[in-house]
């Protein structure tokens, strides 16, 4: 048990690819696995990927609106946005969220964090205006402070993937997206603001780990 999530392999793996807020679904040669299929509502939430070796944990409740399952959220259809199938996803949280790999072979690992904004889009007024911003953590380390999609992507409904170097020395690797009160907190409404992400990768020094990942 670990972070109040149950770890259920014992072997060492290398890699993990998280496709958050969707299904599994494959880029390239990767496969990467979905986190859709949480059936609680609940301002705290635990997730364990069955048969995987990562999960995660939200904390913050979305308190004004009446939807009780927002913590996911798809591109809109009638957005023209140009991504791939990977960004058309995403999960999001007001306040904290934070993704754990478990049964790591120790060792140094890059950690590719994959985003796009596709709530906050240009296309739908009122929506222009709206900043989101937070902080990354990395194994308890702040390597991104204020991180505004938008302005990395230069645009909303474009992908960005920034690259982490990063050392697993107990097994477990921790990445956390934190909101710090900073950014929109009233445009486009209230409740709408907090992080949000698209996809994690995650490879071993090793690349062979990893073939066929841009």
């Amino acid at each position: 048990m670990s972070n109040g999530i149950l770890v259920l392999h014992a072997a060492d793996y290398r890699s993990f690819h998280i496709n958050c807020g969707g299904q599994d679904v494959k880029n390239g040669r990767i496969l990467y696995e979905g986190d859709l299929n949480i059936e609680v509502s609940a301002a705290a939430r635990n997730y364990h990927r069955p048969g995987s070796n990562w999960g995660f944990s939200s904390t913050g409740d979305f308190m004004d609106d009446e939807n009780f399952n927002d913590d996911k959220y798809t591109l809109r259809p009638n957005i023209s946005a140009v991504v791939s199938e990977l960004y058309k996803t995403a999960r999001r949280t007001p306040l904290s969220i934070t993704y754990y790999g478990y049964c790591l072979e120790n060792g140094d690992y890059t950690v590719r964090l994959h985003f796009a904004e596709i709530q906050f889009t240009d296309e739908i007024p009122g929506y222009r205006a709206a900043r989101r911003v937070f902080d990354i953590y990395i194994q308890g380390k702040r390597v991104k402070q204020d991180f505004n999609i938008k302005e990395a992507a230069n645009g909303s409904n474009t992908d960005i993937t920034i690259p982490f170097n990063t050392t697993v020395t107990d097994r477990n690797l921790e990445i956390r997206l934190y909101w710090a009160g900073r950014g929109s907190t009233v445009i486009p409404r209230r409740g709408d603001y907090g992080p949000i992400i698209s996809a994690i990768s995650v490879c071993s020094g090793n690349r062979t780990y990893c073939e066929g990942e841009n």
